[in-house]
């Protein structure tokens, strides 16, 4: 009888911490591509150490074979678009989560922001693994890095992680 009642209150705490988690923005699973995100977001921060997510909302969406194809880095031939549209068994998507988070500035004070990442992704089964192909605010950390006053050391840094 303590066994079950142990048991039960167990799995009782546990559902109430998974679900404390996830309405606090800490999904117990993170996504390989939030996870990516993540990693590109903090590579923009002056002190990447100090990166606390505050809240997360991901979702994906069906996207039309030109907006997959409107990327510079995926522009192939005419001849290979139309192989790679027939070979696909379901129509592109978008993954895109807007993370909301916390860090230290270069001086030190807390800068609380909103990122918004995307990818798109042929069949909804490559997340991405690498920062190189998520989208921070409309664009790809190497774009960014180029805009800034140390653009050159940024950009070594960068391709570092590639």
């Amino acid at each position: 009888m303590k066994i079950k009642l142990a048991l039960a209150a167990f799995l009782v705490l546990g559902i109430a911490v998974l679900g404390y988690a996830y309405a606090r923005g800490y999904p117990p699973f993170t996504s390989q591509f939030v996870q990516t995100c993540e990693m590109a977001i903090q590579e923009r921060l002056a002190v990447p150490s100090t990166y606390q997510r505050i809240g997360l909302d991901d979702s994906r969406r069906t996207i039309t074979w030109d907006e997959f194809f409107a990327e510079p880095e995926r522009a192939v031939s005419a001849s290979t678009r139309r192989s790679m549209m027939q070979a696909a068994r379901h129509p592109p998507v978008q993954y895109v989560a807007l993370i909301d988070y916390q860090a230290l500035d270069s001086i030190g004070a807390i800068i609380r922001e909103r990122a918004s990442c995307t990818f798109n992704s042929l069949d909804g089964s490559d997340a991405p693994t690498r920062t190189f192909w998520v989208k921070i605010d409309g664009e790809r950390n190497l774009e960014w890095a180029a805009r800034q006053p140390n653009a050159a050391t940024l950009h070594r840094r960068l391709l570092k992680n590639l």
